[in-house]
């Protein structure tokens, strides 16, 4: 249980997308989320509370008394997501968390976007299926890519269409994956353009300013969209590809009624530079769970023990050739990657949340996610 009285239930979001300075709540919510240790937040606690140890980021909102046999830790974590989960560990005498140790969330951005039509300075021809092929080769014995694809395709008229009409190639591909069980779909917008697409074929820039690619939080426009707005952009995706469990948003342009439309429409993630699990009491993020770019694999990254996203866009793979993302590939799996897990795996752990205790020595499991476990002790 984290006491933190400046966090309310009332927020739109606990922490942030950026991967900044968090202070001691948000930062212990991080590690919390990113290691999918079940809690709860209070802002009061209660001498009849039920938990395995209480975390007071700010002792000064602390009164000193905490019910019976309860642990506390008091202060913010430490700055080694090691060590903080150690302090855990530590204080309950056992921690029992998912084993997310070497997972890579491989994440292909733009699949089905008429941006690499339209925008000069990003136009590309479509991804080969000899591309394609080789990403799922190098795939196969390792597991799963989350495709944030756009299904639907503005035609330079105007006219929306489905992208499968518009590139077949390509969706024969992304079929083949999805058939194979290396690809999942995941949602990137519905056509990655400004909804306003009239707007956008009176504009005299509309080739030109990327500005016109952002499709759920335009820039451009004084202020966000609304969320039923929002939510008609998710709901046109998942009508066209399924429920899906994550939102990747076209250009990084989001706002809080962006997160509140994907909570509404069933979404387990919003994915920025970290991580937002938007199903939690308060749609909250971890930036414990970062994402670097597939030509960045770092060691220390995978070393932490937690899920590391890998991202790229379908770009990269049409101007460097089939054998591009199969060497970054490899190039993580030397860093220590063991799994490449979709957003729809890691959205499996968080559905059936630990249930453990500490029973004299033994520690005694309830429920638990279909995944391996890691059972520490002091």
């Amino acid at each position: 249980m984290l006491l933190d009285p400046s966090l309310s239930t009332f927020d739109p979001m606990w922490g942030d997308g950026t991967g900044g300075w968090l202070p001691g709540g948000p930062a212990w919510l991080s590690i919390l989320v990113a290691a999918a240790i079940p809690h709860t937040v209070t802002n009061n606690l209660s001498t009849s509370v039920d938990a395995g140890v209480v975390i007071v980021p700010d002792e000064m909102s602390w009164g000193g008394r905490v019910p019976d046999r309860c642990a506390v830790v008091t202060g913010p974590p430490p700055e080694s997501i090691g060590e903080a989960l150690a302090c855990l560990r530590d204080a309950m005498g056992a921690l029992v968390r998912p084993d997310l140790r070497g997972v890579l969330l491989p994440r292909v951005d733009d699949p089905g976007a008429s941006s690499r039509r339209h925008l000069e300075g990003w136009r590309f021809d479509d991804v080969s299926t000899e591309t394609w092929d080789a990403l799922w080769r190098a795939l196969e014995g390792f597991g799963t890519a989350s495709v944030f694809c756009c299904p639907g395709w503005v035609e330079a008229g105007g006219r929306v269409v489905p992208s499968r009409r518009a590139s077949p190639g390509e969706w024969r591909s992304l079929d083949e994956g999805v058939r194979r069980g290396v690809a999942e779909l995941e949602c990137h917008g519905y056509t990655h353009l400004h909804p306003d697409v009239p707007r956008w074929m009176a504009a005299p820039d509309r080739f030109t300013n990327e500005e016109w690619y952002r499709e759920l939080r335009p820039p451009m426009d004084p202020g966000e969209p609304s969320v039923d707005a929002q939510a008609e952009v998710l709901d046109a995706w998942q009508r066209a590809c399924g429920p899906g469990t994550s939102v990747v948003a076209p250009g990084e342009a989001w706002g809080l009624n962006t997160l509140a439309a994907a909570r509404r429409l069933g979404f387990t993630f919003f994915n920025s530079w970290g991580l937002c699990h938007l199903q939690a009491a308060v749609p909250t993020w971890t930036s414990a769970i970062v994402s670097p770019y597939l030509d960045q694999p770092e060691s220390d990254r995978v070393a932490a023990g937690l899920p590391v996203i890998a991202y790229w866009h379908d770009r990269d793979m049409a101007v460097h050739g089939p054998r591009w993302a199969p060497e970054w590939l490899e190039g993580w799996r030397t860093a220590g990657a063991t799994r490449a897990w979709s957003f729809r795996q890691l959205a499996e752990v968080f559905r059936t949340p630990i249930d453990a205790a500490l029973v004299g020595d033994d520690v005694v499991i309830g429920a638990r996610p279909t995944v391996p476990l890691l059972i520490e002790r002091p």
